[in-house]
């Protein structure tokens, strides 16, 4: 009888954040960390609105496959797709493009937008994107966090390293900093993006190039990763909602913050007033494997 009250309450939650986000414009305009072309100059005023029926240039365009890694922290699974050799221990992201993509692949074909808010990895990610752009390889930094609305959100850094990567700082977040990190967290105002409109807006319409370079006639895919340490919680209802996820997205990889090692960030909010939150990590649990219910996701593995 617990078990059926719990899941009925997890339903609920589920229930009550689709109709808050039914309440959000699905698409928002563009703003500068789009990379929007400028207008040209001309006689017609730049504040006036284009034509009804001219199509606004989309990142997306020219891009035959694209892989989203929303929370690529510094790049790696950038270079696990583009330079798999060097990585023979990953334990499944290299898989997982060989099997969404297959084993002969030219990286001309790809194109990668990498979203991170943190500034300390800012300087990498723009390094990575110039020396791919020398080899013709296409490599978009983001440098804003994923969300639900267009605007801003406070960050807190963890100042924990990984103990191979000590570049790679982990669990920069914005969940619950005093049971996160304790009360001397350095804390940073970021930018952030709805990534669902985001989505939808650069890359569902894309213009898709009709030949390949490397030859073969895979269909066009759209691949995404998400590791964006507990929003997860708030994003992934909004993908569903909006037909990002099941009308873009081909396959889906990532982590759900909801493990043993995952307790401290809880209670963690789901509405930015903080009236609505998950209490444990129990709770977490429960309501992500409710939405994956909704879309038929398995269990995730290991990144």
């Amino acid at each position: 009888m617990r078990a059926s009250t719990q899941t009925a309450g997890i339903i609920c939650i589920v229930l009550f954040l689709l109709v808050q986000y039914q309440k959000v414009d699905h698409v928002f305009p563009s703003n500068t960390i789009s990379s929007q072309t400028p207008s040209k100059s001309g006689n017609s005023s730049s504040n006036s609105p284009p034509p009804p029926s001219a199509r606004q240039p989309r990142l997306g365009d020219g891009c035959y496959h694209v892989f989203l890694d929303v929370g690529s922290n510094i790049g790696l699974h950038a270079r696990f797709l583009y330079e798999p050799h060097h990585y023979p221990d990953s334990k499944s992201s290299v898989r997982a493009f060989e099997e969404q993509f297959g084993p002969n692949r030219d990286n001309r074909d790809y194109c990668i937008f990498a979203f991170e808010p943190n500034p300390t990895f800012r300087k990498r990610h723009l390094e990575l994107a110039e020396a791919y752009d020398k080899i013709g390889w296409r490599y978009h930094p983001i440098l804003a966090g994923a969300a639900t609305v267009d605007g801003n959100m406070t960050f807190y850094h963890s100042f924990m390293v990984d103990t191979i990567n000590r570049d790679k700082e982990l669990g920069f977040s914005a969940v619950t900093p005093k049971t996160l990190y304790g009360k001397e967290s350095k804390w940073v105002t970021v930018p952030t993006i709805r990534l669902a409109s985001w989505i939808i807006r650069e890359i569902r319409d894309r213009k898709i190039p009709d030949v390949t370079h490397s030859g073969t006639k895979i269909k066009p895919k759209v691949v995404m990763k998400m590791d964006i340490e507990g929003i997860e919680y708030r994003v992934f209802p909004d993908l569903l909602l909006t037909g990002a996820l099941c009308d873009t997205i081909d396959f889906l990889m990532g982590e759900f913050h909801y493990g043993p090692g995952d307790h401290n960030k809880f209670p963690m909010n789901l509405t930015s007033d903080g009236k609505h939150s998950l209490k444990h990590r129990k709770e977490g649990q429960a309501l992500a494997k409710e939405m994956f219910r909704m879309v038929e996701i398995t269990e995730p593995g290991a990144l």
